[in-house]
């Protein structure tokens, strides 16, 4: 029996996801992270979901990519797990064919670097032409690896229901989940004799030539044998490999996450730099390396940020509260695209900074939470008396409703006279 699955247990709970409070998650997170966050709120993100997505329907996002017009890093181990599903292990074939598969795993080129970078500037994500991902089956709309995805694509949401609080909040979990899987996936490779040294000389040796290495679909041939080494032709072997090893060992990632340096070839960084054309430049973030330094990340740092971006979250001050003054509510006229993606809503509430300034954003409410919005005007209230209200009483979850409206700026706290 194949390694891999012979460590699997029967109905094993990294082969399906894990929800929490409406969002799912890949089933490895109830192993990889910290255990004390199964016991957070998490924001159920109800206005925005992949299959329900309003930047496709009136704000110019592709209708078949969405948000899928980005190339993400997803680690070996997860490409293994996901090879357990005839979808998945297509998928892979598809990586390998288009030469975008590294060790490390899904893997963007320099080149393919350089098309997101000019999406970025020309703000087409959402309508990229040239920046789409592989793992996307054109032909239901769904995710290959849905259930093996990365933390990036697992944690963005085009519009988070508490604002800016809320992205912040994502952020963090994005962050933490992003370190974990390039340890483990890291970690897993030297599990199972493949040479990481090698592996980022590798990478050294083809900074000498970063304006080679890119084909128009993915990594050249040389680049490809130079980085895989003797593993070249049984890619998919070492990302099963991968996967079993984590798999075996799923009692102790967070451990070795927090046990771990995560390895980066600085020439490589360097010289990804250099091929960035000048108009692009300001699309490009981070802080140089000094030569022969490592990345150190410790997730048990970034957790506690995730504590701290929860506990924003869910924040409830004492005090009055009143409706700001840059809000207004206006019946839905179901005549635009976005009112009529919003049609089971009756009412929107419209932000603007200032009066004579365009519509800032746009929310579609019903009216229960109009009602419970509006009972904040004049001489305002506070937060725990409006729940008493009889259009709070019919709401499902008016907590939860009246945390977004405070995280949305909807309600601004009442300066004392």
């Amino acid at each position: 029996m194949p390694r891999l699955k012979a460590v699997l247990k029967p109905d094993d709970p990294f082969l399906r996801p894990v929800v929490l409070d409406g969002n799912s998650f890949p089933g490895i997170w109830t192993e990889m992270m910290p255990k004390a966050m199964f016991e957070l709120r998490f924001p159920e993100e109800r206005r925005a979901t992949c299959m329900n997505c309003p930047k496709s329907c009136h704000d110019g996002f592709r209708a078949d990519y969405r948000c899928c017009t980005y190339h993400p890093r997803v680690s070996n181990f997860l490409l293994g797990l996901g090879s357990e599903t005839e979808a998945g292990d297509l998928a892979i074939d598809r990586l390998i064919q288009r030469g975008m598969l590294l060790p490390e795993g899904m893997y963007s080129t320099p080149g393919q670097w350089i098309d997101f970078l000019d999406d970025q500037q020309q703000d087409a994500f959402g309508a990229s032409q040239k920046v789409l991902c592989p793992m996307l089956d054109q032909a239901t709309g769904y995710c290959d690896i849905h259930a093996f995805r990365n933390a990036v694509c697992s944690t963005f949401y085009c519009f988070s229901d508490h604002g800016q609080t809320g992205e912040n909040f994502w952020v963090q979990i994005q962050t933490l989940g992003s370190q974990i899987e390039l340890v483990l996936a890291q970690w897993s490779l030297e599990q199972v004799g493949f040479d990481l040294d090698r592996y980022f000389k590798a990478f050294d040796k083809l900074s000498e030539g970063i304006h080679s290495v890119s084909t128009q679909e993915g990594w050249t041939e040389e680049a490809l044998s130079a980085l895989w080494g003797d593993w070249r032709g049984r890619e998919k072997e070492l990302m099963r490999a991968c996967a079993a090893v984590v798999t075996e060992n799923r009692d102790k990632l967070w451990a070795i996450a927090n046990s771990q340096l995560i390895r980066e070839s600085v020439p490589f960084d360097r010289a990804m730099d250099t091929i960035v054309p000048e108009h692009l430049e300001e699309e490009v973030e981070g802080e140089e390396l000094e030569a022969g330094a490592e990345v150190t990340l410790k997730p048990t740092d970034t957790w506690e940020q995730c504590l701290e971006a929860h506990a924003r979250l869910w924040n409830w001050p004492k005090g009055t509260f009143i409706l700001s003054p840059n809000v207004s509510l206006v019946p839905n006229a179901r005549v635009t695209d976005e009112e009529k993606f919003c049609a089971d809503k009756d009412i929107f509430i419209e932000y603007r900074f200032a009066k004579a300034r365009d519509c800032e954003w746009r929310l579609g409410i019903t009216p229960a939470e109009a009602e419970l919005v509006s009972a904040f005007r004049d001489d305002g209230r506070s937060l725990n008396a409006a729940l008493g209200d009889t259009a709070a009483q019919s709401l499902k979850d008016a907590q939860a409703f009246l945390t977004e409206m405070l995280n949305r700026k909807v309600l601004w706290p009442k300066k004392a006279k």
